[in-house]
């Protein structure tokens, strides 16, 4: 730890918790670092169990955490370091001329790797109210090599740690689902419904509670899932296709069928949705039959 206060910093992102840095140790290993903010009311005990908790956790689509370190003045946790930005950042940044599109088939692994990472989660956290809690785009971080895109979800196992006021919990990508709106109780599928919108900014290129044009004027509120549910009763088409993927018609059927399970994700009612077990299923054979056309 003493490595890590000397260390140079340098900031990586502003997010709901605090400051995140990149820093560079004497060994010369790099690590990303979050500052924790809005926790200092936790007691040492309970932030030590939760992260040695979190810490256990390991499985290639969620972020590491490596350390974590507390003091009364501020509480930090040591993550691996995922270099490439975020799924946000590579869905949305640099539109326009010039950038490089982003394919279906990446787009799926993508989607892929997220369930996979949440439905893991769901297991080995099932005892949490709501394992992840923080799931958005933002939280999606994303490694390039030679094989491709990888996802690693982040920020995830933060909701014990907050105190249970509503104010804390806004901060969450959770405070977006109908039942948090509602005041109703936060479960697993609470998770589900944040999955959904995710698969739904995927698959539009649309940023949730961005959406702006005529197609918005019948829906209530600004909502992805709402705007692509009445896109979709009025003629189930592909108006609702990022125009990055719009041009490839072979995997048409594979978009709309996920986008689907994306609208039962995000159905208002929680006890409709699936579970993320068997939401990574039907991706899987969704993906199975697109090889099989192949």
């Amino acid at each position: 730890m003493d490595d890590l206060l000397r260390a140079s910093a340098e900031v990586l992102g502003r997010g709901d918790f605090g400051v995140t840095y990149k820093a560079t140790l004497e060994t010369g290993n790099t690590v990303a670092v979050k500052r924790l903010s809005y926790m200092n009311e936790l007691n040492k005990r309970e932030f030590i169990q939760q992260m040695q908790l979190l810490g256990e956790i390991k499985h290639e689509n969620l972020v590491e955490i490596i350390s974590f370190y507390h003091s009364e003045d501020q509480k930090l946790v040591i993550y691996e370091l995922v270099s490439d930005g975020t799924l946000f950042e590579l869905l949305h940044e640099g539109r326009g001329i010039g950038r490089i599109p982003l394919d279906w088939n990446t787009r799926l692994a993508i989607i892929k790797d997220i369930a996979k990472g949440l439905d893991f989660l769901h297991q080995y956290l099932s005892s949490h109210k709501v394992p992840h809690a923080n799931l958005k785009s933002s939280n999606v971080l994303i490694h390039q090599d030679n094989q491709g895109y990888h996802s690693k979800l982040i920020d995830y196992g933060f909701l014990p740690l907050l105190s249970s006021s509503k104010k804390n919990e806004e901060k969450l990508a959770i405070s977006k689902s109908p039942e948090f709106f509602k005041g109703k109780k936060l479960t697993h599928k609470t998770d589900v419904y944040c999955f959904g919108i995710i698969m739904l900014e995927i698959i539009t290129g649309k940023i949730p509670g961005h959406i702006l044009g005529d197609e918005v004027e019948e829906v209530t509120t600004n909502d992805l899932s709402d705007w692509v549910r009445t896109v979709v009763n009025n003629d189930w088409s592909t108006d609702i296709l990022d125009l990055e993927i719009l041009a490839e018609r072979e995997g048409h059927d594979a978009m709309l069928n996920l986008t689907e399970i994306a609208l039962e994700c995000t159905d208002m009612i929680p006890e409709n949705r699936p579970k993320m077990s068997v939401v990574l299923r039907k991706i899987e054979e969704i993906e199975q039959m697109m090889k099989e056309n192949e």
